[in-house]
């Protein structure tokens, strides 16, 4: 092993090798700083006086089948310049607390791309969480700065990640970049991201959300300039939500062998009609038949899906919905009251999607990966870590296990 080799293998310059020595899998290479480079880490001149004071072990970049151990020779300096008696500096680490150098952390990143953490783990010899952490700090550097200058739509919603936690995710619609993560599912959650927007020079002109009413409150409060859109996904969902409810009350309400109708028929219901199957279809009529409630609230909802796909401009769609909402009221169905009550009520938001058909659709196909990323982890104890690889999510194949 040469002084050459120590660069060219392990990038570190000014240092000299001393000795090596190998076990099966491990090398042991011993070095120390040149005698004529050694600098003041405080005001970097060389009119130093170096004290050896012990030797310290750091793992270095692995050597083909061997793992890579730098036992370096370390100094005390005492500077004649400005008076400081400091441990010398290794240049070649992230940090001075670390056990790695900074090509150990190179590595670890190129391989995370492709492999599991407890693979690079094993594979460089390093312990689970130092690999984690080196993840952990590449991730925290790249998003430190998250730039919303150029940004024209967000899309808020809520996701659930386990043991009764949600966070709040405020995405690029455009670009589907991630601007913003929140804890909670209220008003509050999104209280960094106002003071952001409060600073920052921005262009959003549409916020896509939820017909929750926290999320309206707050889009009116701190972007007053902006249009809420409600956009046919979340209008669908609600009103599937309510379909269902009616379902469970109606089963309730029966008793035992009453039941056989209804039993297994709840995707029959929530399906779109026209992608039903013979047997599902005449299940459907039979359904919509027997139960006055359940049938009303099933032809509303296909009423419903056809003002999406027959309104072509915004105010042929408040004509639509205004009728709609008649209608749903007539039925004396009292979850379609609600419902009618609560399109009346965000009307303009609702048919705000004609302006620009902005949906956030995408919005929960990025949850449904928030997901996969928590199971592929069996959950997540830091919760920080958790964050940040949100963030980096949507650069990230769901192919591959993490």
């Amino acid at each position: 092993m040469s002084t050459s080799q120590l660069y060219h293998t392990q990038k570190i310059k000014d240092f000299h090798h001393i000795s090596h020595s190998f076990s099966p899998n491990l090398m042991i290479w011993k070095i120390t700083r040149a005698p004529n480079k050694f600098k003041c880490s405080c005001c970097r001149s060389s009119n130093v006086t170096a004290t050896r004071t012990g030797e310290r072990k750091i793992t270095g970049l692995k050597s083909g089948c061997l793992n890579v151990q730098l036992l370096v020779v370390m100094h005390r300096l005492k500077c004649h310049n400005c008076g400081a008696f400091k441990v010398e500096k290794l240049d070649f680490l992230p940090n001075q607390k670390c056990h790695y150098t900074k090509k150990v952390a190179d590595n670890v990143m190129v391989l995370r791309k492709e492999m599991s953490i407890s693979a690079v783990s094993k594979y460089l010899g390093l312990h689970w969480n130092t690999v984690k952490e080196i993840e952990k700090s590449y991730l925290k550097k790249k998003y430190a700065k998250i730039p919303i200058r150029d940004v024209k739509a967000i899309g808020v919603d809520e996701v659930y990640v386990g043991k009764n936690k949600f966070l709040t995710i405020v995405r690029d619609m455009d670009k589907g970049d991630v601007l913003f993560i929140g804890d909670g599912k209220n008003a509050e959650s999104l209280a960094p991201f106002a003071k952001k927007l409060k600073n920052a020079k921005h262009k959003i002109s549409t916020i896509a959300m939820d017909l929750g009413n926290p999320f309206t409150a707050w889009a009116k409060k701190h972007l007053p300039d902006a249009v809420i859109v409600y956009d046919k996904f979340h209008v669908i969902q609600l009103m599937n939500k309510k379909l269902n409810a009616v379902r469970r009350r109606t089963m309730n309400k029966l008793v035992e062998n009453e039941k056989k109708v209804l039993k297994g028929q709840m995707y029959t219901l929530l399906r779109n009609e026209e992608d039903l199957g013979e047997e599902a279809t005449e299940s459907l009529s039979v359904i919509r038949e027997t139960y006055n409630d359940l049938g009303e609230i099933s032809l509303m909802k296909e009423c419903l899906r056809n003002v999406y796909a027959i309104a072509e401009f915004e105010e042929q769609a408040r004509l639509a919905f205004t009728r709609w909402i008649s209608l749903a009221i007539e039925t004396g169905v009292s979850e379609l009251k609600t419902m009618a009550k609560t399109i009346k009520r965000k009307l303009d938001g609702v048919v705000a999607y004609w302006k620009g058909k902005l949906t956030s659709a995408s919005m929960e196909g990025f949850n449904n990966k928030i997901g996969w990323l928590n199971r592929q982890a069996y959950g997540y104890r830091d919760m920080e870590y958790f964050k940040l690889k949100i963030y980096d999510l949507p650069k990230t194949r769901t192919e591959k296990k993490l």
